[in-house]
């Protein structure tokens, strides 16, 4: 007999499941809130959790919040109350007298008058009569000054100038100026060789007499002519002498070259000189010319000075008499100005009196605000308590999550205990086959 089909896990009533879910959480809710409930206390109060009240039909324990100030603290507020109090009684008696100031009705009647705008409408009349009389500009006035004379100067100048000009139409050229200086080599090698021929004949006598001793001294050191020794010192004599020799051939190469530049130097400013002078002896006529136009352009000015002059004493006399004809509008100015400024001082006496008034009117509404209104005294300021929280565990999804374990489980079983079966038959039906071939 093969093992029997396994059982099907039970199920679960979601009602129930819920229901010990709810009183999870309501557990921890709870036991949050008094984690959460702590005493503070400071230096100018304490505030305390206390239970009260009976607990509710599930069994939870409220608890209600007490402030308490420090004995000084409740001293002010003891004192600001009764102050309050005594205000608040003061006040009341006071709103019978704004009663009485509300009932008179406001009036502009005895204040003083505002600024009159008649007599600034009179001196804008004058001012605009002076402004649109008629004005003369010949009468009593000098000729204006004329341009006679100007032009005649300025053709002059203009005849000088062509004149001038006609000087430029002669060619012109450089050929009659020394030639150019080019590079010379052979004086620069006639200087190279003589400033090393120079040279050399310093450098031979030395260079023979320093080779004659230095071939004693060896002699004398017992070192013999074509050993290593006398050959190596012979070697470096020579290098020596090269050397001088060839700094000597440098020297003069750059003495050559020295003479050169100076020469082409001199060449050049040969060359410029000439230049110079053509270009002197080309423009002197246009200088000569330009010195008449220079005269004939003092002329013009002159003359420009005379017609200036001329021009000024008309100005002068044209600006005198605006000046003349401006004063009796500027006093009209004034008047009108003096008058504007009496206006806005009028204007503003009425309505400082005005504010005087609506000040009286509103004043013992301002007293009985002042009384109403009171220094209250602040509650303990507290820091913010740390807190704590607890997760209510997940015990609806705790008993999903096992049943579907279990019935995971149960049918992995079926599974098994099929296959087990199948197999079993496949060889039953294998070993009756072979029996009836047996028998066959």
């Amino acid at each position: 007999m093969g093992k029997k089909t396994p059982d099907a896990p039970p199920g679960f009533n979601p009602s129930q499941v819920a229901a010990a879910q709810g009183a999870i959480n309501r557990e921890t809710a709870v036991a949050q809130t008094q984690l959460n409930q702590l005493d503070e206390y400071t230096p100018y109060g304490s505030s305390t959790y206390s239970p009260t009240g009976d607990p509710t039909p599930q069994g939870i324990q409220r608890y209600a919040r007490t402030f308490k100030l420090d004995p000084e603290q409740q001293a002010i507020l003891d004192q600001q109350n009764r102050v309050s109090r005594e205000l608040s009684t003061v006040a009341g008696d006071q709103v019978g007298r704004v009663g009485e100031t509300l009932a008179t009705p406001f009036s502009y009647e005895g204040m003083p008058a505002g600024g009159d705008t008649g007599n600034l409408g009179q001196t804008e009349s004058n001012l605009r009569a002076m402004t649109q009389s008629p004005y003369d500009l010949q009468a009593g006035k000098s000729f204006a000054p004329t341009a006679q004379g100007i032009g005649a100067a300025a053709d002059a100048g203009t005849k000088a100038a062509m004149t001038a000009a006609e000087s430029y139409s002669t060619p012109f050229d450089y050929s009659s100026a020394s030639a150019a200086p080019g590079a010379d080599a052979a004086a620069r090698q006639q200087v190279i060789d003589s400033m090393y021929g120079q040279a050399q004949s310093r450098l031979d006598p030395r260079f023979e007499s320093e080779r004659v001793a230095m071939e004693n001294q060896l002699a004398n050191s017992g070192i013999a002519r074509g050993s290593e020794a006398f050959s190596s010192s012979m070697r470096d004599f020579n290098l020596g002498k090269n050397d001088a020799y060839q700094g000597a051939y440098n020297s003069a190469i750059q003495a050559g070259g020295a003479e050169q530049s100076r020469l082409f130097g001199i060449g050049t400013e040969a060359r410029r000189n000439d230049i110079n002078e053509l270009n002197y002896l080309r423009g002197l006529p246009a200088a000569e010319q330009q010195q008449l136009m220079n005269m004939y352009g003092q002329e013009q000015q002159l003359r420009q000075g005379q017609f200036d002059a001329q021009g000024n004493v008309r100005d002068r006399e044209i600006s005198e008499e605006l000046r003349q004809r401006q004063i009796p509008m500027q006093e009209m100015q004034n008047l009108a100005q003096m008058q504007g400024t009496l206006f806005g001082l009028n204007d503003q006496q009425r309505q400082r009196v005005i504010q005087e008034q609506a000040y009286l009117r509103n004043l013992p509404l301002n007293e009985t605000a002042a009384l109403m209104s009171g220094t209250q005294i602040n509650n303990p300021t507290f820091g913010a308590a740390s807190t704590s929280a607890i997760a209510a565990p997940d015990y609806a999804g705790l008993t999903a999550s096992n049943y579907a374990n279990q019935v995971n489980a149960y049918n992995t079983q079926l599974g098994l205990k099929g296959a087990k079966y199948g197999a079993q038959g496949d060889l039953a039906g294998a070993l009756g086959g072979a029996a009836i071939a047996k028998w066959a």
